[in-house]
């Protein structure tokens, strides 16, 4: 590959195949679905969003069904040093309705039968800030907002088309501790806000915040706070 981008509409087939290549591939959905494997990451690309492939990244691709994507091969230089190795793996993104305009555009320069225009090149560094900006991962959403609810790994791993453990090394890499150790400070930390915020008793707040038992709450709180619920309610108010 030369130093353009290169725009085009492509199929594939149900022959599995496995490669790599030095260069970042953007592919986004027109018909049908592609399935996509790297290391750790499974997903099945469908209209419904888009997908970014770092460089080095051995992956394997298949298709069972009629099927078309607008790909975009973009040489590494065009990204930022260090800015691809937070997705070693590929990042998949939603096809909102910024992303279906940016594939209009896309697809009306493609059209015209060019393998690489100015204006390629230009909407790229339009939208790479979309593609390179930090996200919330959606298994940190999900945490956010099930706490009180019995979330299992199998669970968020899917969230991110990930194996379970390849889950639990990469979430641990973005957010500096394990899935079930956020889960806990996000508990925690609603407990504080209960504490402090209302009149329920220290068993009520740990059923609001996912435990059975008010000693589960006591263990992990002192665990993380290094006193126990009723402590901390106390101390607090008299700060009050």
């Amino acid at each position: 590959m030369d130093n353009r981008i290169i725009c085009e509409n492509r199929t594939y087939t149900e022959v599995m195949n496995t490669h790599d290549h030095s260069f970042v591939q953007l592919i986004l959905p027109l018909q049908g679905v592609l399935n996509i494997k790297t290391a750790g990451k499974e997903l099945e690309l469908d209209e419904a969003r888009l997908f970014l492939l770092p460089p080095s990244c051995q992956h394997t691709f298949w298709a069972k069904q009629n099927n078309k994507f607008l790909v975009l091969d973009i040489p590494r230089f065009m990204f930022q040093l260090g800015v691809l190795d937070n997705f070693p793996s590929g990042q998949n993104y939603v096809m909102d309705e910024k992303w279906k305009a940016i594939r209009f555009l896309l697809l009306s320069e493609a059209g015209q039968g060019k393998i690489e225009s100015s204006r390629i090149s230009s909407l790229f560094h339009f939208f790479n800030t979309y593609l390179t900006e930090y996200q919330i991962p959606e298994s940190v959403k999900y945490i956010q907002k099930f706490y009180n609810e019995q979330i299992s790994l199998e669970k968020l791993a899917s969230l991110e088309h990930y194996t379970v453990s390849y889950f639990c090394s990469w979430f641990k890499g973005i957010m500096n501790c394990t899935p079930m150790a956020y889960l806990k400070k996000v508990r925690i930390e609603q407990s504080k806000q209960l504490l402090l915020g209302t009149s329920l008793n220290i068993l009520q707040i740990a059923w609001e915040v996912g435990y059975v038992h008010q000693s589960s709450l006591d263990r992990v709180f002192k665990e993380i706070e290094g006193i126990t619920p009723a402590e901390y309610r106390r101390n607090n108010m008299k700060i009050r």
